[in-house]
């Protein structure tokens, strides 16, 4: 803390803001340090004054102007919040200075109220704000009310850390204490309400304050009912979560049988479904931090790279339990605050319905998924053009118009749901919502949301039932739709089945469920709202196709990497290699120039034709299956079925199939649809959550299919491809072909669990087309796409079982990189490092086909694929010197505009030792781009990099590299404008050598014997003696061997004159090239010449031939 001295007085002042917990990395706001500043001046003008004194100075410079009069504000509205024990004091002055009403403070409250790190205020903090507010309101402040809304706002549904907990203490508090200041203003008593409504949900185990909430929150509503209804349709949203709270039960009750009781004006629950929310009660749920993160991905995001900070943005805010209730806020504010541009909307930047399809990726229960539909299509129920917006529903056209093609579950799953709330949202109401749904499809098909919903109806993967919903939605907009066939075994009066995404109650109870309410007994799924007695929905037709119906949330994320390696668009099918690229040699099936090669594995046989169970248990094949059959499907049906049994009943059904003649098709069928029912289940051996958190997973139960593949593997570890065996293994490639995830199950199961790859390689062999590369693909695609973290743990295993199957595969490296963090990189980063994993190969076709399919991708996942590429190809000439040859020369990469690509080949050049192979196209790539500039800086960057690091080894490749493009001047070019742009960087010695390097080397002079009469009659020379010559043989090699070459000056010095006129020049050239010379003589002076010295004056110095060293 640093110290202020004035008048002899010293008191501690924080030298930086102490409004916020800052990391020392942080970087506090201006006008936090604005008040830091004010706080000092005010400290320092009133040190070591009185009362009467301090009094008199500060009316005075209040009244000074304007400026002053906020600079003493700031200065005691940072001393209340910061300094508790001061804080009357500090109260009683800003009294005496306001000169406006105690507008600026208020201001500089806000700041605070509204700020983005608002969660890491600290809790004095707080509690001070709080305290200034409530005597703020009893002196009557004006805009009070606007700081309280902000801090509303700052409460966080589905968040219960202490943090979160206290401030919504505060706000009860506060209200509790305020009571009559609140209800004066109808906008914070709605927006408090709504506020109490939906973190309630959350405090289940924090009794006292969730008793407190709804006590306040049932008060305001009984006594300002009137206020609340501004609200709208979300307030009736809101009820239906919290009305079996005991608080609630007869308020909810009230509204449904009395709504007179509670306003005279109110005339009843249909008034408030055709009132839409305004869009500040749904921003009211989300964070200003929130929104902030939210706009930037859809204002500024393109669609092919949103998905990595979509995920950053569930791991921060949707990945406890609890906030499972923030989804529909989230979903709320998408679509009813949120309304893009046309700019943005003509713009490349991801849609929101695209952006809402990711967000219901990452849900998981049935409950949040069937709470989340409603979000989505809330505003459709109740639509009128008059009242309502077309952007509200807009989102849930487009997802349902685009899904069709490539995720056909989900427009099946949507238009049933909008079909089964039609009728059971309220059945006194269902003509008016049914037509409500449908001037809302009309509507956007006027208006040219989408051109018409034909495409989707008469679409080859929707069923006969989902187009009869069409109709009865839509009837204006499509023809009637075929009746499917029936089976006698269906009757009229039988039970009408329940929808797990049906949000409607029993008929037996009258009130809502609670939302996800942890202390509540674990029950099924119940619908969110009943208005009135509900009538039994009609018994659905339960079909089973290639394309089952399944629920977004029982299967988030299974179909993502089907667009991939699906016919429907081949613009997002993998490029299919060539016979160069196709190094691994697993399979006789070679590449071919069609897109649909890697689409072999689903679409190599033609799909099921739609059928029933019950007819598909008419099959005679089946017959021998007796009972056993309807029994397993009737104890799946099974309100709590008894799972194990299930299982046990599954091996039964698959000995028997095994070993006999029943049809596959049929039996197929059947499995289908059981599995597509239950696929909700977490099995054991997928729940990478608790294997990553040391957790043991013993206590889980297993899923249907758990079962069908361990009784499958029983017949798949036979040495023989016995009749058996391939009947079941033929069972799991149909049932595959059906839509059930049976691949990276079985792969898990056969690799991870049981050890023997064999397994899985024999279910690839039973697909008509398709390797076992193209397999891996898929299933290791769907795997990372629903177990990200198992799917890094076992990747180095499975690698293991299919070596041959990994390196240069175009798939499997985009599975790697899709959505790997930083850990991740590391880790797999060593396994390449110790040779445990390899994804690249040595095929340089393959490697460059890689890189171009990356260029495209979000920067993350850029700068991750070339550490991994570093990792594997670092320090391998051949391989870096076609990456670079590709990039600079094929593709010419702009460094500015492919960075990430620039500086991963900056890395990779740089820990390879240079040589003419990747001198060439750096050279190559300078002189190409030399009116940008941009070729010769990345050319010196990677030169400059070498000279430091290998220096020997880049002037003797430029030495190398010279000869053969001195005549086009392009080498010489390139380097004169390196050493003139990094003259700053590069000494004299390094310039002179890197010249010396680009020099043309003359040719060797011939050698000739002398003659040593004519040495010995020389008068200048003296014979060198046996001892002297050892000694100087010696002395040569000592230095050699240290690396100390010896310079012109030792060698001219130690060497007998033995040879005729050897003498040196003025300018110190050697004129001895003219004399004869002995051949060891000669190997000696040459090595002495040739090596340098550190003493010599390069200007001076003779041009030297490496030539003239040889023999």
């Amino acid at each position: 803390m640093a110290e202020i001295q004035s008048g002899g007085a010293q008191s501690p002042l924080p030298p930086q803001p102490q409004l916020l917990q800052l990391e020392p990395i942080d970087v506090a706001e201006p006008w936090q340090h604005e008040l830091v500043e004010c706080f000092i001046s005010f400290s320092t003008l009133s040190a070591g004054k009185s009362q009467t004194e301090l009094h008199e100075t500060l009316q005075r410079k209040a009244s000074e102007s304007m400026h002053s009069h906020g600079e003493l504000v700031n200065g005691l509205v940072y001393g209340i919040l910061t300094v508790p024990a001061e804080g009357n004091t500090y109260l009683r002055h800003l009294n005496i200075v306001s000169r406006d009403g105690f507008a600026h403070a208020i201001s500089r409250l806000k700041l605070l109220a509204t700020a983005h790190r608002f969660a890491r205020v600290r809790p004095e903090v707080r509690s001070q704000l709080f305290w200034l507010l409530s005597e703020l309101v009893k002196v009557s402040a004006h805009g009070v009310d606007q700081v309280v809304l902000a801090l509303t706002r700052q409460v966080r549904s589905g968040d219960v850390t202490q943090g979160n907990v206290k401030l919504c203490w505060l706000m009860v508090r506060f209200a509790q204490a305020n009571y009559a200041w609140l209800s004066t203003f109808p906008v914070l008593v709605a927006t408090t309400v709504y506020m109490l409504g939906r973190v309630a949900l959350d405090h289940s185990r924090i009794p006292d304050l969730r008793a407190a909430e709804c006590e306040l929150a049932v008060q305001l509503l009984r006594e300002r009912f009137h206020e609340c209804c501004m609200i709208g349709r979300d307030l009736v949203r809101m009820l239906q979560d919290v009305a079996r709270i005991p608080e609630f039960h007869d308020l909810w009750q009230d509204i449904l049988q009395q709504p007179q009781s509670l306003s005279p004006l109110f005339a009843g629950i249909e008034q408030l479904l055709r009132t839409p929310t305004p869009p500040m009660f749904l921003a009211n749920r989300i964070t200003y931090e929130m929104e902030t993160r939210l706009r930037f991905i859809l204002e500024n995001l393109l669609a092919t790279s949103y998905s990595r900070n979509l995920m950053w943005f569930v791991q921060r805010y949707l990945s406890t339990p609890e906030s499972e209730s923030l989804f529909s806020d989230l979903i709320r504010y998408i679509i009813g605050v949120f309304h893009p541009s046309n700019a943005v909307l003509a713009s490349n930047v991801v849609p929101r319905y695209v952006f809402l399809g990711g967000l219901l990726r990452f849900i998981r229960s049935p409950v949040v998924a069937a709470n989340a539909k409603l979000a989505l299509f809330y505003d459709w129920l109740f639509y009128d053009p008059k009242s309502d917006t077309i952007m509200n529903i807009e989102p849930g056209v487009l997802i349902i118009a685009q899904s069709v093609d490539k995720y056909t579950f989900m427009t099946a799953s949507f238009i049933e749901f909008l079909a089964y709330e039609s009728d059971a949202y309220s059945p006194e109401l269902a003509p008016a919502i049914r037509g409500s749904i449908g001037l809302a499809m009309q509507d956007a098909v006027e208006k040219g949301v989408i051109p018409s919903i034909m495409p989707i109806y008469e679409h080859p993967r929707i069923e006969v039932d989902i187009r009869q919903n069409l109709y009865y939605l839509f009837p204006q907009l499509v023809p009637p739709a075929p009746e499917p066939a029936q089976s006698e075994a269906s009757t009229d009066d039988a039970e009408p089945a329940k929808d797990d995404d049906a949000m409607l109650l029993d008929s037996t109870d009258m009130l809502p469920p609670v939302a996800v309410d942890s202390e509540s007994a674990p029950e099924p799924p119940k619908p969110a709202v009943e208005l009135s007695l509900p009538i039994a929905a009609p018994q659905p037709i339960r079909t089973v196709s290639a394309t089952p119906k399944m629920s977004i949330a029982l299967d988030p994320v299974s179909r993502m990497f089907q667009e991939e390696f699906g016919i429907v668009d081949t613009e997002l099918a993998p490029e299919i290699p060539t016979d160069a690229d196709n190094t691994n040699g697993i399979s006789d099936t070679t590449a071919k120039g069609s897109a649909l090669e890697d689409a072999a594995l689903v679409a190599s046989a033609e799909p099921l034709p739609e059928i029933s169970v019950e007819q598909a248990l008419e099959d005679k094949s089946l017959w021998l299956f007796g009972s056993t059959l309807q029994t397993f499907v009737d104890s799946v049906a099974a309100s709590e079925p008894d799972v194990k049994q299930i299982g046990r009943s599954v091996k039964e059904i698959v000995d028997m199939f095994a070993q006999s003649e029943a049809s596959i098709s049929a039996i197929t069928r059947v499995l289908a649809s059981i599995f597509s029912d239950s696929l909700d289940m977490e099995d054991a051996e997928t729940n990478a959550e608790l294997a990553a958190a040391g957790e043991s997973s013993d206590g889980l139960e297993h899923d249907l299919l758990h079962y069908i593949l361990t009784a499958a593997a029983d017949y798949a570890h036979t040495t023989d491809m016995t009749n058996s065996t391939r009947r079941v293994l033929q069972l799991l490639v149909q049932l595959t072909e059906a839509k059930v995830d049976v691949g990276f199950r079985w792969l898990l199961h056969s690799v991870v669990n049981a050890g023997k790859p064999a397994l899985y390689a024999r279910y690839v062999d039973q697909y008509a087309e398709g390797t076992l590369q193209a397999a891996l693909v898929r299933d290791l695609g769907v795997l990372q796409e629903q177990f990200p973290g198992l799917f890094y743990t076992v990747l180095p295993q499975i690698y293991a079982a299919f070596p041959d199957a990994f390196p240069g595969c175009r798939g499997i490296v985009r599975s790697v990189v899709a959505l790997i963090d930083q850990p991740q990189v590391y880790r797999l980063g060593a396994l390449i490092a110790r040779g445990q994993l390899q994804l690249f190969g040595h095929r340089q076709a393959t490697i460059t086909a890689i890189i171009g399919m990356t260029l495209e991708s979000d920067a993350f996942e850029q700068v991750c694929f070339w550490q991994l590429l570093n990792a594997e190809v670092g320090g391998d000439e051949v391989r870096v010197a076609g990456i670079a040859h590709y990039l600079l020369l094929e593709k010419r990469i702009d460094p500015e505009s492919n960075s990430e690509a620039a500086t991963g080949l900056l890395m990779l050049l740089k820990a390879t030792s240079p040589t003419p192979s990747l001198l060439n196209p750096l050279f190559m790539y300078a002189a190409a781009t030399e009116d940008s500039d941009a070729g010769v800086d990345f050319s010196g960057n990677v030169l400059t990099a070498w000279l430091r690091t290998s220096k020997a080894a880049l002037l003797n490749a430029l030495s190398e590299v010279a000869p053969s493009a001195l005549s086009t001047g392009v080498v010489k070019s390139v380097v004169s404008r390196w050493l003139e742009r990094y003259s700053q960087q590069l000494d004299e010695k390094d310039r002179y050598e890197i010249q010396q390097a680009l020099v043309p080397k003359p040719a060797a002079p011939a050698i000739e014997v002398p003659n040593l009469s004519s040495v010995e009659r020389s008068s200048e020379h003296r014979p060198v003696t046996r001892s002297q010559k050892a000694k100087e043989d010696n002395e040569r090699k000592r230095r050699i061997s240290n690396s100390q070459p010896i310079s012109r000056q030792q060698s001219h010095q130690e060497t007998p004159k033995r040879l005729k006129n050897n003498s040196v020049d003025s300018e110190g050239s050697d004129s001895s090239s003219d004399v004869p010379m002995t051949r060891g003589r000669r190997r000696r002076n040459g090595r002495s010449l040739t090596a340098g010295d550190d003493n010599q004056s390069y200007q001076s110095s003779p041009i030297l031939s490496s030539a003239s060293s040889s023999d």
